[in-house]
């Protein structure tokens, strides 16, 4: 076997071990959040600073924090948590290390049994979607306990928010779908020509490039033709909405908005 698969291999067991000991502690817990990150070298001091910064979110949160030098990954056992609240958190491991400059690839969240049965398969399956430690984009990716697919429905999503766009990267993804984000309108049509996705999620008000040339750019494309398009935006004039459903928007979504009606149109149209 590769030294570098069996490694992980190692450590996937480890990680099992360590799951089955937090549901079967006499704490009762039914759950256990697993966040996994690819970073450079970590020090004990490290893991202590971010396991006080998690614990700002919650006082009474267990941390098990560990770095495994031999795959370089960072991993944080959350006693009783459930998947939505782990993938809260990762965004605080996440801007922890990137600040510290220790992160250096992907990030992997889930929670046992939620997103999958406690197996060594499962945490193997589960460490896959860190991916490797070069070229990968620090991304979270939200395990399901389904493999991947290349028949997803595709979105590339065009918000200049970080915010926003962080956490509809992650609550999209959760839903099953391709999810390719994009912060100003020149970077969208980029990723529209590369992807060629089944839908476009954009913004109006875009650096570069405003979301009418995308959406008429979108709309003239011979690369992506059955492409639909969907505007989420705070623009509420009723000028901007009929322009938009001129250039051919398959719906218009004001901000703020509620995420389960976004979901629900997106299922709509992607149905």
């Amino acid at each position: 076997m590769n030294s570098s698969l069996l490694s992980e291999s190692l450590l996937s067991e480890r990680l099992y071990h360590q799951i089955q000991q937090v549901l079967q502690s006499p704490a009762g817990w039914q759950s256990c959040g697993m966040i996994a990150a690819r970073t450079g070298v970590l020090r004990s001091i490290v893991l202590q600073d971010l396991e006080t910064r998690l614990k700002m979110e919650d006082l009474n949160l267990k941390v098990i924090g560990a770095y495994d030098a031999d795959d370089a990954v960072l991993t944080v056992l959350l006693p009783g948590q459930s998947l939505s609240f782990t993938h809260f958190l990762s965004l605080t491991v996440k801007a922890f290390l990137q600040d510290a400059g220790f992160l250096s690839g992907g990030i992997a969240v889930a929670s046992f049994p939620e997103s999958a049965p406690v197996a060594p398969e499962a945490l193997n399956d589960f460490m896959s979607h860190l991916g490797p430690s070069e070229g990968t984009e620090h991304e979270i990716a939200i395990y399901s306990g389904q493999p991947r697919t290349i028949s997803a429905p595709s979105i590339v999503m065009v918000e200049p928010n970080a915010d926003l766009q962080e956490f509809l990267h992650i609550r999209l993804g959760h839903q099953g779908y391709d999810v390719h984000p994009a912060q100003d309108g020149l970077e969208g049509l980029r990723l529209i020509e590369a992807v060629k996705p089944d839908l476009v999620l954009t913004e109006l008000m875009l650096p570069a490039m405003d979301g009418y040339q995308l959406i008429h750019r979108v709309a003239r494309s011979e690369q992506a033709p059955d492409c639909q398009v969907v505007v989420l935006t705070d623009l509420s004039v009723e000028q901007d909405i009929y322009k938009c459903f001129e250039l051919g928007v398959a719906d218009i979504i004001k901000k703020p908005f509620s995420p389960v009606e976004l979901e629900a149109r997106l299922r709509r149209l992607l149905a």
